[in-house]
């Protein structure tokens, strides 16, 4: 069987640290590994400084990326075939971490998202309606922080005649919205994406936590099966931070002289904060918008040394200047 999970993080890779960026995907089934296959998607100005590590429940570790040292911008990629065999046999149950490790200097970037395909050994206990008698629960854990601010769900299940079939959503609250209620009559199948305006009920719930799929079949004679089912969770901060009007003198960062400044002000980057807790994205995209003379500069150490300066550690941030080339 196939099982699948995927996690949207988006999130910074620390620059030059060898503890890198950790992330974690949860597995409940608890199957014989025959198969894995795992797609990374990452931005970053130099991808051949990443390195990518992944470790199974059971301790089992492979670095399936090394640095390359050769010149790319962002990644997007799958890794399968020869290099996860070390994973097969092992069980499913557990942790599945993924580590992402930016060993060079001067530039930094994001993990997007990644996903873990496995394929699974079948299950004793199948996610199949025998014989009518029982409910299916199915169960996926959400690790998103916030409340939800909208969401979508998809299933997809086997079964000669859909119009026999219940499927309840129910969020880690306790909260249930009805997806599915007997409709559809002889129809095979039931492959269905359901729209924001469906679930509009889980608006303002927590998303963390356990999300459970019931799926009940009310008529008798015939039986089908759970092939697979997911959520697409948008969150939003419960507090809006308040726009800062504070205007600081940019130009105590080196790099950054009068126009640089304006450039920076004009973006609504107004204060060493602001700029400490910008992504290098958005700096270089207002470089690269005021034309060719600033598109050449190369903002890697502005967050750090704005931050030296928000939190007012002068002589550290002195020091750092006195090791830096241009701001570089």
């Amino acid at each position: 069987m196939k099982y699948s999970k995927k996690r949207i993080i988006k999130k910074a890779i620390p620059d030059n640290d060898p503890n890198g960026l950790q992330d974690r995907i949860h597995i409940t089934r608890n199957l014989s590994v025959k198969g894995v296959d795992v797609h990374v998607s990452l931005k970053h100005p130099y991808s051949g400084d990443i390195s990518i590590e992944l470790t199974s429940p059971d301790g089992t570790h492979k670095t399936i990326m090394s640095p390359s040292r050769a010149p790319g911008k962002n990644l997007t990629k799958h890794f399968n075939g020869d290099m996860m065999k070390a994973f097969t046999n092992g069980k499913s149950k557990g942790e599945w971490m993924l580590k992402i490790v930016d060993s060079g200097a001067r530039d930094s970037g994001t993990l997007e998202e990644w996903t873990l395909d496995l394929d699974l050994a079948n299950s004793k206990k199948t996610e199949v309606f025998i014989d009518d008698r029982e409910d299916l629960v199915s169960t996926q854990v959400c690790h998103q922080g916030g409340k939800i601010s909208s969401m979508t769900a998809n299933i997809n299940i086997e079964h000669s005649h859909i119009g026999d079939l219940v499927c309840k959503l129910t969020a880690p609250s306790g909260k249930s919205v009805t997806l599915h209620d007997k409709t559809g009559g002889s129809k095979n199948n039931l492959v269905k994406t359901f729209a924001a305006t469906e679930l509009a009920a889980f608006n303002g719930e927590k998303a963390k936590g356990k999300w459970h799929m019931e799926i009940s079949d009310k008529l008798k004679g015939d039986a089908g099966r759970l092939v697979s089912w997911g959520l697409n969770i948008k969150t939003s901060s419960a507090v809006a931070k308040p726009v800062s009007t504070k205007k600081d003198d940019l130009t105590k960062i080196e790099g950054v002289g009068p126009k640089i400044k304006e450039i920076l002000w004009a973006g609504g980057i107004c204060s060493y904060e602001q700029l400490a807790a910008s992504p290098l994205a958005k700096i270089k995209e207002l470089l690269d918008a005021a034309g060719p003379r600033f598109k050449m500069h190369d903002p890697g150490s502005w967050p750090r040394q704005s931050k030296l300066a928000a939190d007012g550690k002068w002589e550290e941030l002195e020091k750092l200047q006195d090791v830096l080339d241009g701001g570089k």
